[in-house]
């Protein structure tokens, strides 16, 4: 059974393994312990975790100011991607955004990365780009993509 729910620093080596089975290397874009740690001590910032029998299966961090929110990061472990876990975490950030009266929902990613059909899915559109903002291991650079989506 799959339980989403708030999260903390007591969370974060869970989340490192989730973060370092889902991301793939040679992009970078994997956050350390410390960076994550961080940002939870700041406020106007939030863990939620995908929890299926007490172990995390995914996690989303996001912050908010004023009435925009902005997912930082969602990550699935990849052997239990493609069951919605994903999408049930965003619903639990927009949840979260809604109630705490903001107004749009931002993120951001690489121009090649598969989330990209995802987030476009959920109701997210393009809003921006940053030319050759990510660049891979091996020197290729990629754009990354701002989106948004309207909270109601």
């Amino acid at each position: 059974m799959l339980d989403i729910i708030n999260g903390d620093a007591r969370d974060i080596a869970g989340v490192m393994t989730v973060m370092n089975d889902a991301f793939d290397p040679q992009f970078g874009e994997a956050w350390t312990a410390a960076q994550c740690l961080a940002l939870l001590t700041l406020s106007h910032n939030q863990l939620f975790l995908a929890k299926i029998d007490g172990t995390i299966a995914g996690f989303a961090m996001s912050r908010w100011v004023l009435d925009e929110e902005e997912l930082l990061m969602i990550a699935v472990a990849s052997a239990l991607q493609s069951q919605n876990i994903g999408a049930q975490l965003l619903q639990s950030v927009r949840n979260g955004a809604r109630n705490g009266g903001r107004k749009k929902l931002y993120l951001e990613v690489r121009d090649n990365n598969n989330a990209h059909k995802f987030y476009l899915g959920q109701g997210f559109e393009e809003v921006g780009r940053r030319k050759d903002y990510y660049r891979g291991n091996s020197g290729q650079s990629f754009d990354a993509i701002t989106m948004a989506a309207i909270l109601l």
